[in-house]
């Protein structure tokens, strides 16, 4: 599976972000009050993931970045944010049946907007310089292998 993974393309880049350049700050908070400012997550590989309910490739692609948050449960370095356009309500109801392992961050739709995100789902990982290292938008059949390797890459900051 991860042969074939890395056979394919690199899946397309989002045109919302430049892979290289630092991040936008922002500040926000999850579902269960703990808040999150990019400026204290340097140090940090950031994996931002930018959803809603209604999305049908973004609940197909849950059950695998569950997957990928398992993997990397124990290292206190890698910080996973669902930035979603729902309301705390809306998400809290969705994840009684779906369970989504990402940090839910509810209302989403400033943070979506002022990064210019229009497509879902929209993924953006950051090395631990706050740096774009991937970036894409939709669900390619490898998207959470790169979302894998990528977090890997800004682990260990090289290739």
């Amino acid at each position: 599976k991860v042969k074939r993974a890395n056979a394919m393309a690199k899946p397309q880049v989002s045109p919302y972000f430049e892979t290289g350049k630092r991040l936008k700050d922002f500040s926000v908070r999850d579902l269960d009050g703990n808040k999150y400012k990019l400026k204290d997550l340097a140090g940090k590989v950031v994996v931002l993931n930018f959803w809603f309910i209604n999305c049908a490739p973004c609940r197909m692609e849950i059950p695998d970045l569950n997957k990928v948050v398992t993997k990397y449960k124990n290292n206190t370095d890698v910080v996973f944010l669902g930035i979603a356009l729902d309301d705390a309500r809306s998400l809290e109801d969705f994840l009684k049946d779906t369970p989504f392992n990402y940090n839910i961050v509810s209302d989403g739709r400033y943070e979506a907007s002022m990064y210019g995100v229009k497509s879902y789902p929209t993924h953006v990982i950051l090395d631990r310089k706050s740096n774009i290292i991937f970036h894409t938008h939709g669900l390619a059949a490898n998207t959470v292998h790169w979302i894998d390797k990528s977090i890997a890459e800004g682990l260990t900051g090289r290739p």
